[in-house]
């Protein structure tokens, strides 16, 4: 089964103030639940006003793209900002091959779809077998974040389990932690991925506070894969009761693999999480 961290490896490299402890502007934030549409990829890139409008029935309040290259599915960022706003909902953040050769194109139309943040969802490409790679990564990734400021859009990172592999200076994502400047790069820390490299997050919500502005959440069955929220192993509760240490913004529902149809994996994620933990 292609997983999303498979997905990311075929597409390469695209072109040539601090975080406050407590990241949510009024309680409302935490009631809104975000989904990554990568989720629903076997649908969405073909009707995509349908899927939108299945999402938004469930009630998710926005939603997070993915392969953004100035345009989402093939459709212009203001026009799909205005497709995702007539159903009410938000596109607060995307996923894209985001570069510092590149930056300045994709954040013009990052503007236009009215995003919030803009996040690279993995090392696309570049090297990343040594401390110093993660280092060249860190300082092209400061590059970016100044440029987003410039734009007045966040820049994020997006990691799998391969950051949390180590060498004689120490775990990868905590070079990436420390070498980037908090008010330029904020983090999407995936739970499930750093729970299936063998860490736990809460750790990094104490040893890091505030550098962990958005989430993915999906849960873990007993063989390791993704599953709804409330379907696997993984102590949500918990984990939510640092979101306000962790300096999260916003989290959006992800899942990669499926025993039912994407769309009523989504909707039990969104009733679980409704019910339970927010």
């Amino acid at each position: 089964m292609t997983t999303r961290r498979d997905f990311l490896k075929t597409l390469g490299v695209l072109g040539a103030g601090a975080v406050a402890l407590n990241a949510f502007p009024s309680c409302s934030r935490k009631k809104e639940i975000g989904l990554q549409l990568y989720t629903l990829r076997d649908t969405v890139s073909k009707d995509t006003l349908a899927v939108l409008k299945q999402v938004s029935d469930i009630g998710y309040t926005h939603i997070e793209p993915y392969d953004f290259d100035g345009n989402f599915f093939g459709i212009g960022a203001s026009e799909f900002r205005k497709m995702t706003e007539d159903l009410g909902m938000r596109v607060t953040c995307t996923h894209t091959g985001i570069t510092a050769r590149n930056a300045d194109a994709y954040l013009e139309a990052a503007a236009k779809a009215g995003l919030e943040y803009i996040v690279l969802p993995s090392p696309m490409g570049r090297k990343t077998d040594t401390a110093d790679d993660y280092r060249n990564m860190a300082a092209e990734m400061n590059q970016i974040g100044e440029k987003a400021r410039q734009a007045g859009i966040r820049f994020g990172y997006h990691n799998h389990s391969g950051e949390f592999g180590s060498g004689d200076e120490g775990v990868f994502y905590d070079i990436l932690l420390s070498e980037t400047d908090p008010e330029l790069v904020c983090f999407q820390l995936d739970i499930f991925w750093i729970i299936k490299a063998g860490y736990d997050p809460i750790p990094y919500f104490r040893k890091y506070p505030g550098r962990f502005a958005l989430w993915h959440v999906k849960d873990m069955d007993p063989a390791g894969e993704s599953t709804p929220i409330g379907n696997g192993n993984i102590d949500y509760a918990e984990i939510f009761n640092y979101a306000d240490l962790a300096g999260l913004g916003y989290f959006y529902v992800e899942q990669e693999s499926y025993t039912k149809s994407p769309i009523e994996s989504v909707k039990d994620s969104y009733q679980f999480i409704r019910d339970h933990l927010i």
